[in-house]
């Protein structure tokens, strides 16, 4: 997967001040929770250390914890009003439950040592991160032997509607919406890392609004910012962008009700660890001793 055009900080603020209305708007999200985890019901493993990255309001956090319930589960997430949400919504723990912990910290630069955890997991965060490649590296990096690699991103066709509107505004605005990987890209970048077993796939959904506008605000609402975009063309939100969009989007998009829809694509992944190879330099050399 390519590096994505995206600035960290301002994905963190943007998240940080979606923490408030984030819930009321990720319903999208839950079901892409519910469905990974899902993926669970076909493994045998009973793992001591879960870690959550990106973790949001908890969502998955909470799923993980009772799938797991004997199980330490630590959640991530790079906006600290996130993570406050996340601890307050936490169930009661029972006497025999383990512990939940939380950290503010960045996907692509993980604050914990290797062969931490024996289930890495993550809910629709890779495409807010800049380095894909980077994350998937670190999550196999605090992966311990044994363990699994479990999560899921947005996909090629997400938001195409928008995307068309936008061109049709100016080519250079059809960029603020992301280009999300497919799957084929999405194996691709699995297969770079020491894993084995990697399996990918995908489901479709098509959601409804009563117009682009409300498509937008709930994109806001969930902290999915343009601004979180480097080089973003000026005038996200002028009056004469948003009146075009909204026209182009009902003519193109539109249901007989009026309302338009809206296409996500989910992609799941998982994979098991593997042994790094090892390269030239790591081999031990043997030494043999002299004649007689």
């Amino acid at each position: 997967m390519s590096e994505q055009h995206i600035n960290t900080r301002r994905v963190g603020r943007a998240f940080s001040r979606s923490a408030a209305t984030y819930d009321q708007h990720a319903v999208l999200q839950r079901e892409a929770a519910d469905r990974l985890l899902a993926h669970l019901e076909f493994t045998k493993i009973k793992p001591q250390r879960v870690l959550d990255i990106g973790c949001g309001t908890g969502y998955f956090t909470r799923l993980l914890r009772q799938h797991f319930s004997r199980a330490h589960v630590t959640a991530v997430d790079i906006a600290p009003p996130m993570l406050a949400v996340a601890r307050r919504e936490q169930p009661r723990r029972m006497p025999w439950a383990a512990k939940n912990a939380f950290a503010a910290a960045d996907a692509c630069a993980l604050p914990f040592a290797d062969a931490s955890f024996d289930i890495v997991a993550s809910n629709l965060v890779m495409q807010w991160v800049g380095e894909p490649q980077q994350m998937l590296a670190e999550m196999r990096r605090v992966l311990a032997p044994g363990g699994l690699l479990l999560f899921s991103t947005f996909g090629r066709r997400t938001l195409n509607e928008l995307r068309q509107s936008l061109a049709d505004f100016s080519h250079e605005h059809a960029g603020l919406v992301l280009p999300f990987p497919d799957v084929t890209s999405l194996g691709d970048a699995l297969m770079k890392l020491p894993v084995e077993l990697p399996v990918t796939d995908s489901d479709l959904f098509t959601l409804t609004y009563a117009d682009a506008m409300a498509l937008i605000r709930e994109l806001k609402g969930l902290g999915a910012s343009s601004s979180a975009i480097r080089n973003r063309p000026s005038g996200l939100y002028g009056r004469r962008l948003l009146k075009h969009v909204s026209k182009v989007y009902a003519a193109r998009h539109s249901a007989a009700d009026g309302r338009i829809s809206a296409t996500f694509e989910v992609l799941y992944a998982q994979a098991w660890y593997a042994e790094a190879p090892r390269t030239f330099d790591q081999v031990i050399p043997i030494e043999v001793s002299g004649g007689a």
